[in-house]
């Protein structure tokens, strides 16, 4: 499938590089590496991302300005990065296919629906950056600094800098070759972990107090809503790492964070430690992930109704493996 995705990608003489609504570091890092890689080619290519604020902490990207909120007037390939469902995009898949000639599928998640011409979903995988470094790699693509940058980034993020996700001794080779490349892993964190806003330190302040311990302090609870963020100055994206805040308590298997949208819908994050899979309590909610982090969007249940179902799911979870344990 390396070999089919990038022969795809070859081929092609337009391309758009599509990342997920309300972009993370790894989804913009596949994105802007092979946007490097591409625009030293003969081919057009174009960055593409439905959401009308970008993250401020990723401005440090190479190429972040390049990214645009409508599609060009031409493509014939449509390269989507890290979204297990093709609606992650913000897109119209019909209208999309009608413009387009092939879409090509690269991702990582395990609930991925495998929605492309081309499927290159790598579960389990450290990031859907090492997918797309992997794509390279095996097809001799030489990547600069900037490119390296990107990958090393993307990864490194996804999986809370190494404390969870699929890692091993691959991941942390892959890492080594990307920093060789010139990746610079001081300069990365800097940016990733110490340019936070005073916003979203008072945002994780009030987080800090308003956490629910529930299930005998198994399950950790937090609502952000709107109120919250004016009270605070928040952005949205400032409540990225707050869930795993509550994760980090010792008695806590699982966390939830409900985060009220600007549309009163809700985003609803979990998060699990050891045992417990959320991708499949996301999956009920038509949402997705991976086994210890997954998420999905309701606009028709209230906050409460959400909290009931999820709980509910948790303990079936937990009562599945006690069973199994037997």
């Amino acid at each position: 499938m390396f070999k089919t995705a990038w022969q795809a990608i070859e081929k092609a003489r337009n391309i758009v590089l599509v990342s997920h609504i309300n972009p993370d570091c790894d989804t913009l890092g596949c994105c802007l590496a092979l946007y490097d890689v591409l625009k030293r080619t003969d081919k057009n290519i174009y960055l593409f991302n439905a959401t009308e604020n970008l993250p401020r902490k990723l401005q440090f990207m190479p190429y972040f300005y390049e990214i645009r909120a409508s599609l060009p007037a031409e493509f014939d390939t449509v390269v989507v990065c890290d979204c297990a469902r093709f609606d992650r995009t913000g897109l119209d898949m019909d209208t999309v296919k009608k413009r387009s000639d092939t879409i090509i599928n690269i991702d990582h998640h395990l609930t991925n629906s495998d929605f492309g011409d081309i499927n290159l979903v790598i579960s389990p995988n450290a990031s859907a950056c090492m997918v797309v470094y992997n794509m390279l790699k095996k097809n001799g693509v030489k990547l600069s600094p900037q490119a390296a940058l990107s990958l090393y980034a993307g990864t490194i993020d996804d999986t809370g800098f190494f404390a969870y996700g699929t890692i091993d001794d691959i991941t942390f080779s892959d890492m080594s070759e990307l920093v060789k490349l010139g990746a610079d892993p001081n300069l990365i964190s800097k940016q990733l972990k110490q340019s936070v806003p005073l916003a979203r330190f008072r945002l994780k302040q009030h987080a800090a107090k308003s956490v629910d311990l529930l299930r005998s302090g198994m399950v950790g609870l937090i609502f952000i809503w709107q109120e919250d963020l004016k009270r605070t100055g928040a952005k949205r994206e400032d409540t990225e790492d707050i869930i795993n805040l509550i994760r980090d308590l010792v008695s806590v298997e699982m966390a939830v964070m409900i985060l009220e949208e600007e549309d009163g819908s809700f985003k609803v994050s979990l998060r699990s430690k050891n045992y417990l899979d959320v991708s499949k309590i996301a999956l009920k909610f038509g949402g997705g992930g991976h086994f210890g982090a997954a998420g999905f969007e309701s606009s028709m249940m209230h906050a409460e109704d959400i909290v009931k179902i999820v709980l509910n799911e948790f303990d079936k979870g937990i009562k599945e493996y006690g069973t199994q344990k037997q």
